[in-house]
């Protein structure tokens, strides 16, 4: 099943994830109207699914241009660099090509911008050991931090008038499509860095909604035959 469950429109409930829709609207909104680098950033979230804490971490080793993955082995808030949430947080997740290029255009921006402050990035033979993070100010070209984040996000929900959700949205609006097109919880939860249980605990609503749509379905499809055959009632 790849229908996408819609959100309570009752106005009571607000769930925090966006339908694909609406993300292609946050997504160009974001292109458009920010920075390159809230763009990436943003960009980086929504089609990995990762923490935002984790993206504020990723330092250029951790993008392998070649393999097109990303690893996440740290996490960055207001109280600096930590190791991930849990042991399953520590991952290395396949990305799209689109997103790829994206950082690798990203990249380049990098380079110009720390060189105007005496920096530079290393070599693309020796990325492995360049410990530079990854999401950098486009006025400082210092490590972006959470205060950053939530700014971005409010900025977009105002110009497009999306539904209000948090930069934590984004990371359920993944899994919840995800969810939708009938792929596997434990590959979900292992690309989120979460347990199949927790994907259970956390997205439970998401997944009785897609039990019940599953045996409308097969009745429906019955039915359909049913009808042909004469077997209906």
């Amino acid at each position: 099943m790849n229908q996408f469950i819609q959100r309570d429109e009752t106005g009571k409930k607000q769930e925090n994830y966006l339908t694909p829709a609406e993300l292609v609207t946050f997504l160009n909104d974001a292109k458009q109207n920010e920075n390159i680098t809230n763009y990436t950033f943003l960009l980086v979230i929504a089609y990995t699914g990762m923490r935002y804490g984790e993206a504020c971490g990723l330092q250029w080793k951790n993008i392998n241009f070649k393999e097109h993955t990303i690893t996440i082995e740290r996490s960055r808030d207001y109280g600096g660099t930590h190791k991930p949430k849990t042991l399953n947080s520590y991952r290395t997740i396949l990305v799209e090509e689109a997103v790829m290029k994206q950082l690798e255009t990203y990249k380049k921006w990098c380079k110009q911008k720390l060189l105007t402050y005496g920096l530079k990035l290393m070599d693309e033979d020796e990325y492995e050991n360049d410990d530079t993070f990854v999401f950098i100010s486009h006025l400082s070209g210092e490590p972006i931090g959470p205060n950053n984040t939530a700014k971005i996000m409010y900025k977009i929900i105002q110009r497009t008038r999306l539904p209000k959700i948090t930069l934590h949205g984004l990371r359920h609006t993944h899994c919840t499509i995800l969810l939708n097109r009938g792929l596997n919880v434990k590959v979900i939860a292992e690309r989120l860095g979460n347990t199949p249980k927790m994907i259970y605990e956390i997205y439970g609503h998401v997944l009785k909604e897609m039990e019940e749509a599953s045996v409308a379905a097969f009745s429906q499809s019955l039915n359909e035959v049913g009808a042909k055959s004469g077997a209906s009632s």
